[in-house]
């Protein structure tokens, strides 16, 4: 799961699956926007303002990309709001295709994005939409709903009496 800040995705939760070639992703680590099926999710979400605002912000993470064709990228962001879901075939790195969908608040808001990624040579396109794709969204769904739900508990502040 990741959330936008500045132009970039950073990783806010991760579940690591074992295999002999793993992606070197933590909490706390940052990717362009761009270039990431969730930082896709997240920037469709953005009204025009606020999107050029935050594609104008420089990367703070250590993968240097090329500037983004804006006007392939708004057309692409078009796409990710219709469809609901994003996917980035092996724009961050060689090798590396993933598909994300968004993780909404109670009120219908973008708060973050959920993703699942694979090697390119182990998984085709067709496979990680046609079988990846739906639980994703059915995950992204759950959290949604667990989001809502705990924004409609009552809350009290806990402080020194």
């Amino acid at each position: 799961m990741a959330q936008l800040s500045g132009s970039d995705i950073v990783y806010m939760a991760r579940v690591a699956v074992p295999k002999i070639i793993a992606l070197r992703v933590e909490i706390g680590t940052r990717f362009p926007a761009s270039v990431t099926s969730q930082g896709k999710v997240l920037l469709a979400a953005l009204d025009e303002d606020a999107l050029a605002e935050t594609l104008a912000a420089p990367s703070a993470s250590r993968v240097v990309i090329a500037p983004p064709d804006l006007g392939e990228l708004r057309s692409e962001l078009q796409t990710v709001r219709a469809q609901c879901w994003a996917l980035a075939d092996e724009e961050l790195a060689p090798g590396v295709r993933s598909i994300a969908a968004p993780v909404r608040d109670g009120s219908g808001n973008v708060r973050a994005a959920v993703n699942v990624t694979v090697h390119a040579a182990e998984t085709s396109l067709e496979r990680l939409i046609e079988q990846h794709l739906p639980p994703l969204l059915a995950a992204a769904g759950k959290i949604s709903a667990d989001w809502k739900r705990m924004k409609d508990r009552p809350y009290e502040a806990v402080g020194e009496h």
